[in-house]
């Protein structure tokens, strides 16, 4: 049975001794052979795309590296433990009765909230349907492959049945997996197994084929704290950006939207009078909540001026110029859509031919601590741009906000990120059926200017939380490359001769610049055993070592 494909799908061949450090060149055929046993493997399966030549060489590679591999999940395999929800009715009801829904698409949220809350009393199960600290969290309906591993942010949440959630005891395997399907390696195993006509899916079956390498525990701990210390950052940079939430309606002495505006139940009709129409006729532009939040800011004690304001943004930028696009396989600049701004590790990203764009750099390149709206569709999300996600750019559908001198980026932020600054954001929307907002708009609408001291306590905190978001993004990225680098080097066979069966010779040891000082590795490993254990050690063992390892082996 011979596989074959375009490049818009994957950009290398087959090879059979390949190890992927870099795809060859694109222009090679993209076909080869499959066994037969390799059908029966896969389930029976004659559809060419469960036999992804791009996890073909993944899994070559694996095999090729001399590690021992083992199936990911099922008998035999490094987790025991993977469901995903059942369907059933969702039933949806406020906050204070409910707990926080989440669905496939919001796994890889760098804030991951929610509007949706399910019924506490009306769901069953919950406990199967609510997310564990550390779960490695991977979607398997519509995009598949999209991987997170759980941390404060995620737990007691819960998610749809279009996740699924892999259970370890070990946050530090936990992480090592979550680092392992990002890859490479991993994930093409995950994509390469879907199947569907319209919307894809992947099943719990399907992670039993799945090959992981069986690294040393010492190097599969030092993956796997990466990834959860990036998971801890996070969480620290979301209570950040909640402190100085809290610390800007404190601050200005506002309170919360919630607590003075019209409930939902509450009457949705208001008159206007003439002066207030503001060349708008649109019902949802008069909204009583927006014009509540209006009427408490006239209360304030210091000045509301406009976010346009010359002493409060340098540059409202909206992306008119940005028109023809031409994309690459590889090697090209990302570019990110509205969405993929607030997402962790976002996949599919498409990638802009550099020599075609440069005169379009200046307009859709990002900056850090630049703030982005989005202006088309869902409107009124705001993201502070972290250092990562500099010279990457995105496209028309998120206003680039660059603060002036003098202003805090990160208080303005704040501000656009508030109750207050949403809702006065969105007011301003129109159209039928996708929803925009223009650049005078984002001008016009209000903030408060109170004094620097105060602006910058506020935007510090976001700034600062910004600045730990930079540093998660490092360690993942830092714990992905030091696993697909030990795979990509083959391990050197030990040496046998009559004096010492394990001895290598000197001259074949290679230097590893990234591996972890053994005081470190020691230190990490002691911190894991009990103290129990240690309580059996004796207290003397550094100078009667042989004596003790006499009776181990003895016994």
């Amino acid at each position: 049975m011979e596989k074959t494909g375009g490049t818009g799908m994957v950009n290398y061949a087959f090879e059979p001794e390949y190890t992927p450090i870099s795809p060859p060149d694109e222009s090679e055929k993209l076909s080869t052979t499959i066994k037969l046993s390799e059908i029966l493997n896969a389930g029976v399966r004659l559809e060419a795309s469960a036999f992804s030549i791009e996890a073909h060489n993944a899994v070559t590679a694996l095999e090729n590296s001399g590690l021992q591999l083992i199936p990911l999940y099922g008998e035999g395999g490094l987790c025991q433990e993977a469901h995903n929800a059942f369907r059933f009715k969702r039933i949806y009801v406020k906050s204070e009765q409910g707990i926080p829904f989440l669905s496939s698409s919001d796994i890889i949220s760098l804030r991951p909230e929610t509007d949706r809350y399910l019924s506490r009393k009306y769901t069953r199960k919950l406990d199967i349907l609510a997310v564990q600290k550390w779960d490695v969290l991977i979607s398997r309906s519509g995009t598949i492959g999209n991987v997170s591993l759980a941390n404060d942010a995620f737990t007691g949440k819960a998610v749809s049945e279009h996740v699924i959630r892999l259970s370890s005891n070990d946050p530090d395997l936990a992480g090592f997996i979550a680092a392992f399907l990002r890859s490479r390696y991993g994930r093409p195993q995950l994509t390469q197994a879907t199947y569907g006509s319209v919307i894809v899916h992947i099943e719990l079956e399907h992670l039993k084929r799945v090959q992981i390498p069986d690294l040393p525990p010492i190097r599969r701990i030092a993956i796997g704290r990466l990834m959860c210390k990036a998971g801890e950052l996070r969480d620290e940079a979301n209570r950040m950006l909640d402190e100085a939430d809290q610390l800007l309606h404190e601050r200005l002495d506002l309170p919360y939207l919630k607590s003075i505006a019209p409930s939902g139940n509450a009457s949705a009709i208001a008159k206007i009078k003439a002066s207030q129409l503001m060349g708008r006729l649109e019902g949802s532009f008069h909204d009583p909540v927006a014009i509540a939040a209006e009427k408490q800011l006239s209360k304030l004690a210091v000045q509301v001026t406009k976010v346009g304001d010359s002493r409060v943004t340098k540059e409202i930028r909206a992306i008119t110029k940005f028109r023809k696009r031409t994309y690459v396989e590889k090697g090209g600049i990302p570019l990110l859509s509205s969405k993929q701004l607030f997402q962790i590790d976002p996949i599919d990203v498409k990638g802009l031919a550099k020599g075609a764009h440069t005169k379009d750099l200046p307009e859709i390149q990002l900056k850090e601590n630049m703030i982005a709206v989005t202006c088309s569709g869902t409107i009124g999300r705001v993201q502070i741009i972290p250092f990562y996600m500099a010279k990457w750019t995105a496209n028309q559908h998120a206003t680039r906000f660059l603060a002036a001198e003098g202003m805090n980026a990160g208080y303005l932020y704040a501000w656009l990120a508030s109750d207050y600054g949403y809702c006065l954001i969105t007011r301003n929307s129109y159209g039928s059926v996708i929803l925009e907002v223009d650049k005078e708009m984002f001008s016009s609408v209000p903030i408060p200017l109170p004094e620097p001291k105060i602006r910058d306590e506020i935007g510090n905190l976001v700034l600062k939380a910004n600045q730990l978001r930079d540093e998660a993004w490092r360690n993942e990225q830092d714990a992905i490359t030091r696993l697909e680098s030990w795979i990509a080097n083959k391990p050197i066979a030990p040496a046998q001769d009559e004096s010492s069966p394990n001895k290598i010779p000197l001259k074949d040891i290679k230097y590893d610049p990234n591996a972890i000082p053994i005081w470190e590795l020691a230190a990490r490993i002691s911190a894991k055993v009990p103290d129990e254990e240690w309580a059996k050690v004796p207290s003397d063992l550094s100078q009667r070592f042989d004596y003790y390892q006499g009776l181990r082996d003895d016994s």
